[in-house]
């Protein structure tokens, strides 16, 4: 958007929920989600640049538009939190990851 302001007539959603139904059921509806949504009924992705939105292409930053996901913790993790951390990137949390549409990071 190069700091532009979005059009008056635009509407603010919550969040990816939100906006994937909106879409879905706008005929005239755009709007950007996380990768995960793409599979929400009545959503079609477009390329950016000629570039589809897809794992391969978020691992290997062809697609503009991805961010990565991070976790912040105060100090090294420890406990609970350093366990669900562990499970997060051992290959059963992976998988898990993936089967709910975001991109593995192993």
């Amino acid at each position: 958007m190069r700091k532009r302001d979005y059009a008056g007539a635009a509407q603010k959603m919550a969040g990816n929920e939100q906006i994937a139904s909106e879409v879905s059921r706008n005929p005239a509806g755009i709007g950007y989600v996380g990768l995960a949504y793409l599979k929400a009924p009545g959503i079609k992705a477009i390329p950016v640049d000629g570039v589809a939105p897809t794992p391969q292409a978020i691992r290997d930053k062809s697609y503009p538009f991805s961010r990565p996901v991070f976790y912040y913790t105060n100090g090294d993790p420890k406990g609970v939190t350093k366990a669900f951390v562990d499970f997060s990137l051992s290959s059963r949390g992976q998988k898990i990851a993936e089967g709910v549409g975001f991109v593995p990071v192993k």
